[in-house]
């Protein structure tokens, strides 16, 4: 099973703290048949040890990608999965990395996806902050006697069942949508909250939890451009209304 893998996924690594765990990322990545790995502002240079840890995937290393920010680093992404163990006062759509939607599967493999699949700190994870910008929780179903896994064992596993969703012929590829970026959504939430504070109905030192309600309300219904405009031509009428 050698198939050469064409989606946009980009495999990305939050404030990394070790340079091996970086090599051995790149060679999971490039075991799955991926290519891509970004890191965002990793606490250590990719040093010796990461090649040595990498082996025959020194490529995906020289062509890591480093981003200076959470957001930038999502902001050109319609698909965002992040792992994570973490509690949520929130619920969030939430997956077994084996028992991902078929919805999600066959947006996975669609050319019209840019895909990210995030990894959290080796210390303390993804904030909940970070957690609630992306569309897709994922969970590995460890014991609940010993859950920590190192990240290179992590995106190993979730690498495998991406992979197998790629090899998965019964899998429909998803074309229809034409998906907005997270940049776009963010705008788009940017302006319904100016529009909701211009109408009295969200207060942002008193109503804490509305403007995360709605982001996730936004991440689930995962926009196309199409209707993108329309809620944002909406929304502007909204305002000219209000001057």
């Amino acid at each position: 099973m050698n198939k050469k893998n064409n989606i946009d996924i980009e495999f990305i690594l939050v404030e990394p703290s070790h340079s091996g765990n970086i090599g051995a990322c790149a060679r999971a990545i490039k075991n799955m048949g991926f290519e891509k790995l970004a890191i965002v502002k990793p606490r250590k240079t990719i040093t010796e040890e990461a090649f040595h840890r990498a082996k025959s995937a020194k490529d995906i290393l020289e062509n890591a990608v480093i981003y200076e920010s959470f957001d930038q680093a999502i902001e050109e992404k319609n698909l965002i999965l992040a792992t994570s163990a973490r509690e949520r006062t929130i619920p969030w759509p939430t997956f077994y990395i084996d028992e991902i939607s078929e919805e999600i599967k066959g947006e996975l493999k669609s050319e019209k996806t840019k895909s990210a699949i995030i990894f959290g700190r080796e210390d303390n994870g993804l904030s909940n902050e970070e957690l609630q910008k992306c569309h897709i929780h994922l969970v590995i179903p460890t014991s609940d006697e010993y859950s920590s896994l190192n990240l290179s064992h992590a995106l190993q596993l979730v690498a495998f069942e991406i992979r197998k969703i790629y090899l998965d012929n019964n899998v429909p590829i998803s074309e229809e949508k034409d998906l907005v970026s997270n940049l776009e959504n963010e705008k788009l939430l940017e302006h319904l909250m100016e529009v909701l504070k211009k109408i009295d109905f969200y207060d942002p030192k008193s109503s804490k939890q509305v403007k995360t309600r709605i982001e996730r309300l936004i991440k689930k219904i995962r926009l196309d451009k199409m209707e993108m405009g329309i809620l944002r031509g909406f929304l502007s009428k909204i305002i000219d209304f209000e001057k």
